[in-house]
């Protein structure tokens, strides 16, 4: 296994990507690798999306090997190599070797900084030509917001049911930004993020197949519920990716 992700590594730093999937540890810092699978299409990329998870952070890459995940386009895998087929390039990335499980201070602190910043040199010289991307989810968005504004080679932000938290950090971007947000999402509240996000390009999704959040909702931050675009999936990254390629996003999705 060792030798193989050598190899993949080598292949990677010459900057050959090769359309499908592959799996990768990235030296991020001293004694610590950051396992991502990245998914390409078959023409050059005109992006790199950097994908960060929420909740514990983590995307279950170990034990996994390429062609192995689910290929279902509303399944999170399946609707993440979709939009590498329609961009170019999607990185899943894994949670640090040394720092298995992100909570929000830990998403603020350097060590996570350093990670991700790592990864994005190592996706610009595997893709010169392509535009990168951070993009997260739930506490991923936090993530992506909070790491963007502090590293300058971001050239754009994608935010998909993210918190006030997140959203308080887009003024400094100056950069393009799109946010994506379920009202009925009954983990992070529409309403809480769309005081703030607003004012961007942002994409409501709404489904029949959800109730309406309300004060007294029960929290639901599953991958079946609204927060979790289930039933979706497929839809949304589809508009995601067409906003990166045209600029163009959707006020509604249904």
């Amino acid at each position: 296994m060792r030798m193989h992700t050598l190899a993949w590594l080598a292949l990677a730093l010459h900057g050959v990507a090769q359309a499908g999937e592959v799996l990768l540890d990235i030296p991020t810092r001293p004694g610590a690798t950051v396992r991502v699978l990245e998914m390409t299409g078959e023409h050059t990329a005109g992006h790199v999306v950097l994908y960060l998870a929420g909740g514990s952070g983590q995307r279950g890459l170990q034990g996994v090997w390429p062609g192995s995940l689910p290929t279902d386009p509303d399944t999170l895998f399946g609707a993440q190599r979709q939009m590498a087929e329609q961009i170019g390039a999607m990185v899943a990335l894994d949670t640090a070797s040394d720092h298995e499980v992100l909570d929000i201070d830990s998403r603020q602190g350097a060590a996570h900084r350093q990670d991700v910043a790592a990864v994005l040199d190592f996706m610009r010289k595997r893709h010169p030509q392509a535009r990168i991307v951070l993009m997260g989810s739930s506490d991923g968005a936090f993530s992506a917001a909070y790491v963007a504004n502090r590293l300058p080679s971001v050239d754009a932000v994608v935010l998909v049911n993210g918190s006030g938290d997140a959203w308080a950090e887009v003024p400094h971007l100056k950069r393009p930004v799109l946010g994506v947000h379920h009202r009925r999402d009954a983990c992070l509240p529409f309403r809480e993020s769309y005081r703030k996000a607003r004012f961007f390009p942002l994409i409501a999704v709404d489904s029949l197949a959800f109730p309406q959040v309300y004060a007294g909702t029960l929290r639901d931050c599953s991958r079946e519920s609204a927060h979790g675009l289930h039933g979706q999936r497929s839809q949304v990254y589809r508009a995601i990716g067409n906003w990166l390629v045209t600029g163009e996003a959707p006020p509604e999705l249904r």
